[in-house]
């Protein structure tokens, strides 16, 4: 089937074509939804298992194995034989524990010694107290004890991070030093 010439070059799809309905040539449509679930697809698949065949696996293990079991340390073996190993020591304890090797982590006398690193989570501390007579429910009372009192919602447009921020109401705007509850109030 014939291809059209406009497909050669940039932006290579017919999404802008104003001949779209009528050209009966092959098409290419980029859609969207399409390129994002690929995109992801590949993504994942990416991240996933390891990147090597069975042959370099069994060159590995024939080489380091050995050195394991004798006592030395994988920085020892990686230090020592970078012309045969080729992979940082992070990949080789990960094979080490994904169990490709003959070789175990019980053949680690340091990694049995050690529990495994938690990963700690960094939180952000608010302050409680900025909350207090702050509630919907404390709001949804002010509003019963004042009825005509005019309801005006706030967003904050936050940019480049480090910089002033642009509080706008309506069609005013405030430039603030920071985003943060004390800046609003």
């Amino acid at each position: 089937m014939e291809k059209c010439a406009l497909l050669a070059k940039p932006p290579y799809v017919c999404n802008g074509c104003s001949k779209l309905q009528s050209c009966t040539l092959e098409k290419s449509l980029y859609i969207a939804t399409d390129a994002q679930k690929e995109y992801e697809l590949v993504r994942s698949e990416s991240r996933s298992g390891i990147n090597t065949d069975e042959e370099n696996i069994a060159r590995l293990n024939a080489s380091i194995s050995p050195l394991i079991c004798k006592g030395q340390s994988i920085h020892h073996i990686c230090a020592n034989n970078l012309d045969i190993i080729m992979c940082s020591e992070k990949t080789i304890y990960n094979y080490v524990d994904y169990n490709l090797f003959s070789a175990r982590n019980i053949d680690l006398p340091r990694k049995v010694k050690y529990r495994p690193r938690k990963l700690q989570k960094t939180r952000f501390k608010v302050d409680k107290n900025c909350r207090i007579n702050r509630t919907y429910g404390d709001f949804m009372l002010f509003l019963k004890e004042n009825p005509d009192t005019p309801i005006i919602q706030m967003d904050t447009l936050e940019g480049v991070k480090g910089e002033k921020v642009v509080n706008t109401q309506l069609m005013l705007a405030y430039l603030r030093d920071a985003n943060t509850s004390k800046s609003v109030t």
